[in-house]
């Protein structure tokens, strides 16, 4: 099989490269990139076919992957889906599904086949297990190519959570999902920052859930902005939540400068009841297991100072193994003096108890 992955040598793109590499050893996997020094060197490291000619990378392929910035996703499908060989696929993996869907469709022979996808999952990951991928097929009829049940057997295979919907239902879920996650991390970090509080100081206060909170909102805000701006201006559902979420907003504000309290506990009531049983069973377990894992190393890692405790990488998988001289504001010291934070790394002594 040959794969082609459009612009496909950074971030999420070579991810994807990457990944269907070591799942699909066979495949012939070509990526093109502007950039010919960087895009040579990326190949040559990772076994990859690299081309700056996008046209040419279209024209032999059986799968082409379109992994670029929504900004640019219309015009390069616009150009290169009618390039796209007789019984060959299209894929894009764009966080908004009805333009490319429409796009696709659009400028496509009636041979090729169309699967609009949107991997749920920043590119930081070694597998996909657990992780959500969402197909949004343009008809039923699609569901049942073998070229469709290809590809959502190989996800299921590697564990993914497979979500067949359309690319319309997609977006109005991604609306809600999407921007109102990132409207909630970004106004809480712009707060903060003109209350002129600093958050390294606010931490000596929390609560856990407030450091959970604090640590979301730095791992949207490292990403680029550009990404969250496109999805704002391609989602034409963003618009509505805009108007609810302001709505909302004022509805509280209203009640604590009315000194309304009836009204202020009659809007969380309402809200407690509507979703009283997520909040019981994701919402209440989910955040305990989280926090309970956290005050769980530090309990065992204080048990353990003057002795000989193993720690693995969440990212690298590096192992660091030494004996323990103290932990302080999640900075570990061993005795040899190599220092780790302990939000990179996990136990993974055979004796402990996580």
């Amino acid at each position: 099989m040959k794969i082609t992955i459009i612009w496909g040598t950074a971030g999420f793109w070579l991810w994807t490269a990457q990944y269907i590499k070591k799942h699909l050893e066979q495949a012939e996997i070509t990526v093109t990139w502007r950039n010919v020094e960087r895009g040579t060197k990326v190949a040559n490291e990772n076994n990859f076919k690299f081309t700056n000619d996008n046209k040419e990378a279209v024209k032999d392929a059986d799968v082409t992957i379109f992994s670029v910035p929504i900004a640019y996703m219309e015009e390069t499908i616009k150009e290169l889906a009618p390039l796209a060989k007789k019984g060959s696929m299209l894929i894009d993996v764009c966080s908004i599904k009805g333009f490319p869907a429409q796009t696709m469709k659009k400028y496509s022979q009636e041979w090729v086949f169309i699967l609009p996808t949107h991997p749920m999952f920043w590119p930081y990951i070694e597998e996909i297990a657990g992780q959500i991928f969402v197909l949004t097929p343009l008809s039923e009829e699609d569901k049942q190519d073998e070229r469709y049940i290809l590809i959502k057997n190989f996800l299921e295979k590697q564990g993914a959570k497979v979500i067949e919907t359309t690319p319309e239902k997609h977006d109005k879920m991604m609306a809600v999902v999407q921007w109102l996650t990132h409207i909630n991390m970004f106004t809480v970090w712009e707060t903060i920052k003109r209350m002129g509080i600093s958050v390294e100081e606010s931490l000596d206060f929390v609560s856990p859930i407030y450091k959970l909170m604090i640590a979301s909102v730095a791992r949207y805000i490292w990403h680029d902005p550009k990404l969250y701006w496109d999805i704002q201006m391609y989602n034409p559902e963003v618009l509505k939540v805009h108007d609810k979420f302001m709505e909302v907003i004022k509805d509280f504000n209203k009640a604590v400068q009315d000194k309304d309290e009836e009204k202020f506990i009659e809007i969380i009531q309402w809200t407690k009841n509507y979703f009283w049983k997520e909040a019981k069973k994701f919402g209440q377990n989910y955040t305990d297991k989280i926090i309970y894992l956290m005050t769980e190393q530090i309990r065992e890692i204080n048990e353990n100072i003057w002795k000989k405790l193993k720690f693995k990488n969440i990212h690298n998988q590096e192992i660091v193994e030494w004996v323990i001289k103290k932990v302080d504001n999640n900075i570990l010291d061993f005795t040899n003096w190599t220092k780790i934070d302990i939000n990179k790394y996990i136990i993974t002594d055979n004796n402990s108890t996580l």
